[in-house]
């Protein structure tokens, strides 16, 4: 989290940098079709009729396994196919793997259902493994590493498929990754005459419309006017405005929270390395046959702690 958070200018726009107000302002069914534009925007080719937002909460296959809970998750009602969202702000470790763990639930989900549909018929040995497919559409305002930038598509979005690494076969349609990596646009807040393209100007917009007091001049696309009548605080109904703000504050502790971690852990790392380099020290001086004194007058050290050396 590098930017400073705040409930944005005036509070005129949402910020949609988190999964909770991103979830407020787009996974919600009066907003239906503006998620069905930003998935058909990053789906090329997808055309979906309508969706419907399904339980979030899914239960694990095995005892040992806890609930896992979704905080977006969508299914076109005509094909089958499911859309889990995700919107992260800052990095994390293993970010794409536990994308991949999250992926695996709706699929074990609708082989744990045809199980369960045969079960019903006494039919188990006539088990269909065909599987509709699961697209993981993720947000993130920072980078992921690439091994080459050739991984990314149009300045910003990298996919992922299953597919063979010797001539590209698709093994299945079933696992589908798309990141929308925001942290790669390079664009100031003042830089809006400069976005090119739909999608240029929607990353834009996610990464610095809580900071607008007005929409941009020249976002006229149809997606962004309905972002941006979305995204508008007074907007909203007095109960989805209340969460907004609850939501922001909850992030606004949260990211508190970890600037001050951050910072005594900074500060802790430096007294222990202040610490190592005078042990190291003393460690020479004694294989120098330096006397004690000195030792413990050039470092700090205590006389117990050059006892233990």
């Amino acid at each position: 989290m590098s930017q400073k958070l705040d409930l944005g200018a005036r509070g005129e726009f949402a910020c949609l940098l988190f999964d909770s107000t991103f979830k407020i302002v787009i996974c919600n069914p009066e907003n239906e079709d503006l998620l069905i534009g930003i998935i058909e925007l990053l789906l090329p080719g997808k055309h979906i009729q309508n969706i419907t937002f399904v339980n979030k909460e899914r239960h694990g296959l095995v005892i040992s396994e806890k609930n896992v809970t979704f905080d977006m998750l969508c299914k076109d009602k005509d094909t089958g196919e499911e859309f889990l969202v995700e919107v992260q702000n800052a990095p994390q470790d293993s970010y794409r793997d536990r994308m991949l763990s999250y992926a695996t639930y709706p699929i074990r989900e609708q082989l744990e259902l045809k199980v369960k549909k045969l079960q019903e018929t006494d039919e188990v040995n006539r088990m269909d493994y065909s599987l509709k497919p699961v697209y993981v559409l993720s947000f993130i305002n920072f980078k992921l590493k690439h091994e080459t930038l050739d991984a990314i598509e149009d300045g910003y979005v990298s996919r992922y498929e299953l597919r063979n690494r010797h001539n590209a076969e698709l093994m299945t349609p079933a696992l589908n990754f798309v990141f929308v990596e925001m942290g790669r646009m390079e664009l100031k807040s003042s830089d809006k005459e400069k976005c090119k393209t739909l999608l240029e100007r929607f990353v834009f917009s996610l990464k610095y419309m809580h900071t607008f007091t007005t929409e941009p001049d020249g976002f006229q696309d149809e997606l962004l006017k309905k972002l941006f009548h979305a995204s508008r605080v007074a907007n909203m109904t007095v109960t989805e405005r209340e969460n907004y703000q609850k939501a922001m504050r909850t992030e606004i502790d949260r990211y508190a929270e970890l600037a001050y971690a951050h910072k005594e852990g900074h500060e802790e790392g430096h007294k222990q390395g202040l610490q190592e380099g005078r042990i190291l020290t003393a460690k020479a001086m004694l294989a120098d046959g330096i006397p004690a004194e000195k030792i413990m007058a050039y470092t700090g050290l205590t006389a117990e702690e050059l006892e233990s050396l």
